[in-house]
């Protein structure tokens, strides 16, 4: 596990399943073998954060980066049914884990930028002086 600097902005997954102390290790496994496969090495946390009735909870923190790599390198991330590249890596990645026999609950949390609503227009874009006097 490497530890995340707070310099760059991470995608934060959060998951549940039962004995996250057991679990933690193959989870782990899972990001390293899909750096080694991407040939690149990032940072990444994944660490407990609570638990209740029987299921322990869990944070995944990865850097956009890699899931940005992957989505280049691993077709099958696109094919997701998700609104953006985080939801269709995090479904994607819940079923590697249902290949594995590993039954982990994962959902996105965060994602590293600002949630837009609506259309954001720059007015430069599309409107000049010219424009303006032939209106008037």
């Amino acid at each position: 596990m490497k530890k995340n600097n707070g310099s760059t902005s991470m995608v934060i997954i959060s998951g549940s399943c039962i004995n996250f102390d057991k679990e933690r290790n193959k989870i782990v496994r899972v990001i390293e073998e899909l750096q080694m496969d991407l040939h690149i090495k990032t940072e990444y946390e994944v660490y407990s954060n609570g638990s209740a009735l029987g299921w322990d909870f869990f944070l995944i923190h990865l850097n956009p980066s890699l899931l940005e790599e992957a989505s280049f390198i691993i077709p099958k991330i696109n094919k997701q049914e998700g609104d953006n590249l985080e939801q269709k890596f995090v479904i994607w990645l819940s079923k590697v884990f249902k290949e594995k026999k590993d039954n982990y609950f994962l959902k996105i949390v965060d994602k590293p930028y600002e949630t837009v609503s609506g259309f954001r227009l720059d007015p430069n874009n599309y409107r000049n002086d010219n424009m303006l006097k032939d209106l008037r």
